[in-house]
This record gives C-alpha cells, structure tokens and sequence, in this order.
C-alpha cells in the first residue's frame, strides 16, 4: 500500500500539519474561520455547533504553510465567473479581469491565531491600521502581481 495515505494516516498527521477550519454554510467576511493544529482543538470547534437547531458543517483542510507570497504577505486571487443555463445548455463566462487581496501583516506560522496574518478577507484586514498602507485597499491587479513575479 505505498503511497497511499489511509485515514489512520491522515488522522495521525493532525498534530504534525496546520489545519484551517471553514463553517460550511451560513457564513460570510472571514467569520468562524480558524487556522489550528492540535486535534482536540477541532473536535472542540466542530462539536455541538448548531444554526437554527440544525447542524452545522465545516471544511477542513490541510493548511498550505509554506505559501507563494507577495513580499512576505498572504494573498488570494479574485476572478469574476457567471454560470447559466439557457434552454438547458449550460453556458460558462469568465472576465479576464480580477484582482488579488492582500493581507496587511507578513505571514508566518507561529501564531496561528493572528488572523491579520492568515486571513485576506477585506472584513478583516479593514479593522487593522496597516490596511491599504501596501497596496491601495490591500488589492493589487494582474499586471501588478506579473511585474512582482518578473522582478
């Protein structure tokens, strides 16, 4: 069974590895949204989590913590798509414009509960007073981002 990784593989690598941790539904701004590696500290955020009466679900994901940073800082890409379905026949259209958000303090993984640090949501980076003070609005465009990579 050489590489392949079992469940009891996986479970064995929580305290080795990052994990972030997304409520599923019902969520907006970067709310509930925690970087943690130690298991019981899931299970405690996962547990007994009701909306309504009804459970709620989370994403877990291995955290990439060795990231493509823009000068030492996090960033997500933000692109605009729309999906329809005409007569049936479902249609794609992608706007070869977007944009990338940037988080306002350097990354590092020693503090996983700075989310300045882990999280580029504008809800977020808006509360700090670096906001903006990299890049207008912590967003950079396309062209901007290709002229760092080229540098």
């Amino acid at each position: 069974m050489a590489g392949k990784e079992t469940i009891l593989d996986q479970y064995k690598s929580f305290g080795k590895h990052l994990w972030i941790i997304k409520p599923g539904e019902n969520t907006n701004r970067g709310f509930g949204i925690q970087v943690c590696k130690e298991l019981d500290q899931i299970k405690n955020l996962v547990k007994n989590t009701n909306i309504n009466g009804m459970r709620r679900s989370f994403i877990i994901q291995k955290y990439i913590e060795k990231p493509l940073l823009y000068k030492g800082r996090k960033f997500d890409i933000r692109t605009y798509t729309m999906m329809c379905s005409i007569n049936g026949n479902l249609q794609g259209y992608w706007y070869s414009e977007g944009y990338f958000r940037t988080s306002s303090k350097e990354y590092n993984v020693k503090n996983v509960n700075n989310r300045f640090v882990h999280l580029t949501n504008d809800a977020v980076q808006k509360k700090l007073d670096d906001y903006g003070k990299f890049e207008s609005g912590n967003k950079l465009s396309y062209p901007e981002f290709q002229k760092y990579l080229e540098q």
